[in-house]
């Protein structure tokens, strides 16, 4: 594979929908193919206490964090680098903040003249999961997984996905067991990949 940085893919989507499941599950399938792959793990893990979770502020940290973590990788001599909910996901909760009116637009505006143009990934799979699924995968009602704000999610993910105007791809997940799941973005990842 010729390339002069490495193929970025960033993740986003519902939640439960699998993303982190099967990142390293298709990481390993890639790197037995010879391929160099980093995997960088979802900023929310290491949100430190002094943020409360789901708000515009707690966004802004993981968005640094995550960009940090995407110019580092450029660096790397790894040739696929998979983001698990990476810089386009935290541009779609600022937007997400924005329509719920839970931040100013001058706010968003100035989160927006934050993002890097070469941090953009190379490829965006979103994976969605309808309500009921992700309540199911989550073993039951939880805080932020409930009804009501997967739905919410997923129609403004939607509107947010239309938006974005590099290659991209969307995959159902309901319906798909892990095998299915981790074979399919495994084989969108291999029609993307430079040649």
């Amino acid at each position: 594979m010729s390339k002069s940085k490495p193929f970025m893919v960033e993740f986003s989507g519902t939640p439960e929908a699998g993303k982190t499941t099967t990142i390293g599950t298709v990481a390993n399938m890639l790197r037995s193919e010879g391929y160099y792959v980093m995997v960088l793990r979802e900023s929310a893990e290491s949100l430190p206490k002094e943020f409360e979770k789901g708000t515009f502020d707690a966004n802004m940290w993981m968005h640094f964090i995550t960009q940090a973590g995407i110019l580092k990788a450029l660096h790397s001599s790894d040739d696929i680098v998979l983001i698990d909910r990476g810089i386009i996901d935290s541009m779609f909760y600022g937007w997400k903040f924005l329509k719920e009116s839970k931040c100013k637009t001058n706010q968003y505006n100035e989160f927006k003249n934050t993002f890097i143009k070469k941090l953009e990934p190379d490829l965006f799979i979103a994976l969605m999961v309808e309500s009921d699924v992700a309540i199911k995968r989550r073993g039951g009602k939880g805080r932020l997984v409930n009804t009501e704000y997967i739905d919410s999610y997923n129609k403004y993910f939607m509107d947010f996905f239309k938006s974005i105007e590099f290659d991209k791809e969307y995959i159902e997940t309901d319906n798909l067991d892990i095998y299915e799941m981790n074979k399919k973005i495994y084989n969108v990842i291999l029609k993307y990949l430079p040649k």
